[in-house]
């Protein structure tokens, strides 16, 4: 594989950020998809670890599933509903597999073996979670029809994004060139380090700094995906916030094992 001249990590997420900051925190630690922002119809958000703090260190941690105390995760779910606006009582969960699967939820309730979600259900909120994987937001303002993506390395590969903007244009009639993608925080490229037989898969898309390391921009992966599938690349904003490097703000898989929370990422449309 040919390389540019290496650039530092450093340098390269400095880079980053001054192209794109665009996903906003706040003033409830949530942080919001700075595009949707003029759609009052839109509830939407990703939570951080900032809010309460749970008594086994899980900051802010919303899964039941990492061994923080259920009472804690009740408490801070709760919050970030309310600070989304979003009805705890109504959302649709996929239970997430690292796939490319991609199902139309109508009603509440958990959505076996997939990782995306698409739904034109007034109300019904959309969620996915995400501790270094890349959460997409889908948006249709013509149908009111929405997506939430949860892209790791090999939905990635799969073309989970792909499929999901399809799966909408199936589903709703959905146009690609009015959909709105946001693409939230994630491991950035400073810090998604992979190995060689990860790196194939991604051809000569990997970028080019400390080799003979591989590192892979898995959300560059995905605005490319969508661009491919017809999305204006002026409708696709991308958060530069790496999950992996900022330790006060996200929780990482890859930064702190089995002892890493899960953030939430939630999107609901009223119709």
């Amino acid at each position: 594989m040919e390389a540019e001249s290496p650039v530092t990590a450093k340098e390269e997420r400095e880079r980053r950020l001054k192209l794109n900051s665009r996903f906003d925190m706040d003033d409830s630690a949530v942080m919001v998809p700075a595009m949707f922002s003029r759609y009052p119809e839109l509830r939407s958000g990703m939570s951080t670890r900032r809010g309460r703090r749970s008594e086994t260190g899980f900051e802010m941690n919303l899964s039941y599933r990492v061994g923080d105390d259920p009472a804690s995760v009740e408490r801070n779910r709760e919050l970030f509903f309310s600070q989304c606006g979003i009805s705890g009582a109504a959302l649709a969960v996929p239970l997430q597999i690292h796939s490319s699967v991609v199902r139309t939820a109508e009603i509440p309730g958990d959505y076996p073996d997939c990782d995306a979600l698409v739904t034109g259900t007034s109300g019904l909120a959309l969620t996915v979670m995400v501790a270094d994987c890349v959460p997409v937001f889908l948006f249709d303002p013509l149908h009111h029809a929405i997506g939430l993506v949860h892209a790791g390395w090999r939905g990635t590969v799969n073309l989970i994004v792909k499929r999901a903007v399809e799966k909408m244009q199936e589903e709703f009639g959905t146009q690609t060139e009015h959909v709105l993608a946001s693409i939230g925080p994630s491991a950035g490229p400073c810090c998604y380090e992979v190995g060689e037989d990860v790196a194939v898969k991604f051809g000569k898309k990997i970028v080019p700094y400390l080799l003979p390391k591989y590192f892979i921009d898995l959300k560059k992966e995905n605005a490319l995906q969508l661009q491919q599938s017809g999305v204006v690349p002026g409708n696709i904003e991308i958060s530069a916030h790496c999950t992996i490097c900022e330790p006060h703000l996200f929780h990482s898989y890859r930064r702190d094992g089995k002892r890493a929370g899960r953030m939430m990422a939630a999107l609901s449309v009223i119709s």
